[in-house]
């Protein structure tokens, strides 16, 4: 089987580095600075899970509301060459979200990400980080929250309730080394459960006249996404496919 591509995404501070470095083991992935926000420039992270290899993709939010992070027209227009980019297609997207609570950015985010940029066709699979405090099992916080995802029509494949933190050491362990153990063993299985062994790739200009079509009638991003065309580093051949392909949708 060829190697597997998995977007994750979410907030700045979420967790998704954290995330890919707990699945591989050691530290791959920069931890960003929540004060100073980040690019959507995403990085390409190779993790080997029960001997199969899956490349973690991690990306920056659309729509953090953060002054400081990239803006929407800089990150759809990453985000198209990285989609296009992908041979492979993409086999799972991960939204990431450090618990307690579900805000409005993490509904627009979701319904961007599966609903606009992957059309429905990429299962999608929740990671709620900061739970390393929960009482009881980290799973209570799924049980008691579930509800408000099914509520936004947030459908899930699949979820892991985890922390992506050790904590500090003290006598030659981590405060939270049993919860993080578990933790990574919930994502991998999540990863193994969920990611298509079919990926799904969509031909490069057909992929970007569907998104700016659904973005336009789903009022997600309003006219935003027509000004990106300018900003997608296409060649004129390809504008001009893309300007026919809208007309005739």
């Amino acid at each position: 089987m060829t190697d597997r591509n998995i977007i994750i995404f979410g907030e700045t501070g979420s967790g998704k580095s954290s995330v890919i470095n707990l699945l591989a083991g050691q530290d791959i992935a920069g931890i960003a600075s929540t004060s100073m926000g980040c690019t959507f420039q995403s990085s390409c992270y190779p993790v080997m899970i029960t001997g199969s290899l899956f490349n973690m993709f991690d990306t920056a939010g659309l729509n953090e509301g953060d002054p400081n992070t990239v803006n929407k027209l800089n990150a759809m227009r990453q985000l198209y060459q990285l989609l296009t980019s992908l041979k492979g297609g993409v086999s799972l997207l991960l939204f990431c979200m450090r618990a307690p609570r579900l805000k409005q950015s993490h509904i627009q985010n979701w319904r961007l990400f599966q609903e606009i940029i992957c059309a429905e066709k990429v299962p999608i699979a929740v990671i709620i980080t900061g739970l390393e405090n929960e009482e009881g099992s980290m799973d209570n916080w799924w049980v008691k929250n579930s509800d408000h995802f099914e509520h936004n029509g947030m459908k899930a494949v699949g979820h892991a309730c985890i922390t992506a933190t050790k904590g500090k050491k003290k006598d030659n362990q981590y405060l939270f080394e049993e919860e993080y153990t578990e933790s990574r063993a919930k994502v991998q299985q999540l990863i193994i459960n969920c990611a298509l062994r079919k990926a799904w790739v969509v031909p490069k200009i057909r992929w970007f006249a569907e998104t700016g079509i659904l973005c336009f009638k789903k009022k997600v991003m309003g006219n935003e996404v027509f000004q990106i065309m300018e900003r997608c580093a296409m060649s004129e051949e390809e504008a001009k496919e893309l300007a026919e392909e809208l007309v005739r949708n």
